[in-house]
Parts: structure tokens; sequence; C-alpha cells
């Protein structure tokens, strides 16, 4: 069951007044007296109603509390996969084993016969026919490792020759790109050179027969400026012209390296085609007589049978202990069809847990906790492993299932019961006073009172940080140092019936 989150220091004062009852006792005057004298008493008309205390510097936090029952994190389950007599089992239950420990050994003797059968057979199978394969199957390997490592000759030469193409094209396709990017983009060189004079010219011109027209030049000196122009302009248009041409000699020159490298693709594809064509031969040279099948048959057999010898000893799959023990000698396993038996890992253990919807959000995978066994009256550090995706409605109460991963030690035990405690918000060095001390206002807004420096009531709004429904952090508007008065009500089950005090209000 999950413990509720501290409530807020407002919820905790509304509660505190909520509903209180006056409890009248006769008491004799002397009573009376002496439980008055145990109120800590303020001067002038406050006395016997409020104590005095001082704000004190506290670590807080505010947490949430779940429980459930320890489970181991990993268990696994033992399987014999050969059918055979049991000849000795190794373990007991509650041994400690780690991976790889022999749990119990079969009997083998038949799969070791077969396979002293198959050998004898393979011997006797090993003509001069085998041989010949063998060196064919070598031939076959030593040439596919040449051609897959690019030692064969003509196909690494050819493969060179196309690489070499292929760049040289690519080079070609790159050069007419850029230079048709830069006269597209009137970027060539000597085009800008020729467009730059042309505008100097013709700016030149302009200016020159705006002075004519004023007659401050004459008609030859007019001509001069206007062949100047003429000049420029030819000149701009033959660099257009030449980087055009630029431009045709460098598609001319992309269309040859195309054409060179087709015929480079071609001659490595004739030569790729010539090396299948041996590597096919090499693997016909393979394909030899019925007999000679049949040994290779029962070599693969022989194989088969060497690796299954392992499943006449039965393993530790995982670290842990035995927790479960379903075999013993002479019994006769059926390959794969029950558990012989189980093994828990104890090393890391978990609790699943459940959060109420309310408290859930900020709760995320990964966040430290402490697990509190209490029948061990010890703590462990762990962390939120999962938390499910979907909540889950039961009696009409919403909650989210999580599972904490722990460490643990030689103590724990499985199904022991645990304490969960996730810390929310801490604060150190709080500055913090009683729960109770705080008041609310009608639009809940925190306040309390103090005792300024000449002694009188002071109303003050204040800021609260965290609690842990005994202390409240102050974060906003009170000091270590000032005094803060507290209302003084029950005490021993007997409740004062004083009337509230109505303190002037806080000047704004």
């Amino acid at each position: 069951m999950m413990r509720p989150l501290k409530r807020a220091d407002k919820e905790l004062f509304m509660k505190k007044w909520k509903g209180k009852k006056k409890i009248i006792i006769p008491v004799t005057a002397v009573i009376l007296v002496g439980l008055l004298l145990l109120v800590p008493v303020v001067s002038g008309a406050s006395a016997g109603k409020y104590r005095e205390l001082k704000p004190e510097e506290r670590d807080l936090s505010t947490y949430l509390e779940f429980s459930g029952n320890i489970e181991t994190v990993t268990d696994s389950s033992v399987y014999a996969f050969a059918s055979a007599k049991v000849l000795e089992v190794k373990v007991e239950k509650g041994d400690e084993v780690k991976k790889g420990d022999v749990i119990a050994v079969l009997d083998s003797s038949d799969a070791e016969y077969n396979i002293a059968l198959k050998e004898a057979a393979l011997k006797a199978g090993e003509t001069s026919d085998y041989y010949n394969v063998r060196d064919s199957r070598t031939t076959l390997d030593n040439y596919s490792q040449a051609l897959e490592s690019g030692l064969d000759s003509s196909t690494n030469s050819a493969q060179k020759n196309l690489l070499t193409a292929q760049e040289d094209y690519q080079s070609a396709v790159d050069a007419y790109n850029k230079a048709k990017e830069d006269l597209d983009a009137g970027k060539s060189a000597s085009v800008v050179s020729a467009r730059q004079a042309l505008q100097t010219q013709s700016a030149s011109y302009d200016s020159a027969v705006a002075q004519h027209d004023a007659k401050m030049i004459t008609d030859e000196a007019l001509e001069t400026y206007r062949i100047a122009y003429e000049n420029a302009r030819e000149s701009y248009d033959l660099a257009v012209e030449g980087a055009g041409k630029e431009l045709e000699d460098y598609k001319e020159a992309m269309e040859k390296a195309e054409e060179k490298l087709a015929k480079v693709e071609r001659d490595y594809e004739t030569s790729a085609l010539t090396a299948g064509q041996n590597l096919e031969g090499y693997e016909n040279n393979l394909e030899k007589t019925a007999a000679l099948a049949n040994e290779e048959s029962t070599r693969l057999e022989l194989e088969h049978l060497k690796e299954s010898l392992e499943d006449y000893v039965i393993t530790a799959p995982i670290d842990g202990v035995i927790t479960s023990l379903d075999i013993k000698a002479g019994d006769v396993t059926a390959a794969g069809t029950r558990s012989i038996a189980e093994i828990a890992d104890f090393s890391v253990m978990q609790v699943a847990v459940k959060i109420d919807e309310q408290d859930v959000a900020g709760v995320k995978e990964g966040d430290e906790v402490s697990v509190y066994i209490n029948a061990l009256d010890k703590t462990y550090e762990g962390r939120i492993a999962s938390l499910s995706k979907t909540a889950t409605i039961d009696n009409n109460a919403v909650y989210v299932d999580a599972v904490v991963e722990f460490g643990t030690d030689e103590e724990i035990r499985s199904s022991f019961s645990a304490e969960v405690k996730l810390v929310k918000a801490e604060a150190e060095k709080a500055v913090c006073i009683p729960a109770k001390s705080i008041l609310y206002d009608v639009d809940n807004t925190a306040y309390i009172y103090v005792k300024d420096e000449k002694g009188k009531e002071q109303k003050r709004k204040v800021t609260l940080g965290i609690s842990d429904g005994t202390y409240t952090q102050i974060t906003e508007g009170l000091s270590l140092g000032e005094t803060v008065l507290e209302e003084v009500t029950a005490s021993s089950g007997i409740e004062m019936s004083f009337p509230r005090r109505n303190f002037p209000a806080m000047a704004e």
C-alpha cells in the first residue's frame, strides 16, 4: 500500500482547525492554574495564548513511500537436451552456483559408440578420389580468396582501369558543370573582366554625351568616347563567345571520358565473366561420385555427434542459487520436455509497487530510491527500473505499476516485505518554522505573525517552500533571529477554549 506524500502546510493547518471540538472538563482551580503555568507567555494582552519561537535551520525533504514484497529479478529454468540416464547430480537445493557449473552428468555411452562407428566409416572411405576432391577444394578456395582480395591479375587490372575511368569521367563532368554554372551566372573570369570594362566605357560615353550636349566638349572628343565604348562592347562580345567555346571544349572532354568509361566497363564485365567461369569450373571439379558424397555426409554427422556430447553435461545457465531441483541419479531425462532445476539470481532484487495517479507526476525510470527491509532493519540503495506506460484501476483507485531494483546481501530473502522511499524534493539549511505556525487568508495567501523590534505583533506574508509535515521552509518573508508568534491550543488532550485573536491587518 502506498503512503501519501506529506501534504502542504496549508492543508495541514486547515485540517487542524476544521471540525475542531471544544472539550469541557470540570477541573479544580489548582489544576487550571498549573496548566496555565505550563504555557510559554509573551507580554501584554497575548499572555497565555501565544508562544514565541525562533526560525531554525533544518535539512528538509519530501518523499513518496511505497510498500511491496521482494522478488528476484533473474530466474532461469534448467533443461536436459539429451534423453539419457542420470549418472550423477553434483548440486543440492540451496547451493550457490556460477554460470557453467555442472549440475548433473548424463550417460553418454550410446553417443560415444555412434561416434566411433562414424569415425571408422569415414576412415574406410578415405580413397584416392577423396584426396583428389580435397585438392580440388584447395584450388577452389585459393582462387576464391584471390578474387575476394583482388589478387587475380586480370580481374585486378580491369578493376583498377575501371576506377581510373570513373574518376576521369567524374572530373570531366565537374569541370563542365562548373564552366556552365559560371557562364550562366556570368562569373567567367574573361567575361567578368570584359563586362567591367564595358560598364566603365559605357559610363564614360554617357558622361561625354551629357558634356557634349552642354557644349563642354567637341564632336571629335565625343567620337573618341564612342569608339572606346564600341571597342569595349566588341571585346565583351568576344569574351562571351570565348567562354561559350570553352564550355564546348569541356563538354567534348566529358563526352570522351564517358566513351572511355563505357569501354572500360565492358572490359571489366568481360574480365568478371571470365573469373566467374573459372570459379564455376573449379566448383564442378568437386562434384564427384555418390560414394564421395556419402563420405562428406558421414563427416558432417560425425561433427554433429561430437558437438552433442556437450548435452550430456548439464550446466548452470546463470549465476545464482538452486531454488528447485527435480532430478536424481538413476532418472532418465527427456530432452527439453520439463525443467529439472530452477536457479534464482539474488545479487539484484526487485520490489513491485503501485504509485497513486496523484503522485506519479515527476517519477521516472532511473530515479534513485531507498529500500528499507523491516525484518532486517536495514536500508539499501535502489532505483526505479521500470514504470508502466498505462494506469490500472482497482477498487476505484487509479495507480501505475512500477518495479524497483536494488543491490542485496546474503541476509535478504525473497518475499520479505519492503518499504520504498523516493525523495521528491530536498532543501539544505532551510529557514524553517513549525507548520502549525502558518496561517492562510481567504485567498490562500500564507502569512505568519512576528514580533517586531518594539515588541508589537505584525502580520507578514511569507512564501513557502517544501514541508515534511512538521516543519515548513520559508523562502521569502522571514529571517533567522526573528521572533514568530504561534497560537497555543490543546495540550495533553485538554483544549483551551480561548477566543481567536484578531490581529490588525498588515500594512500594504
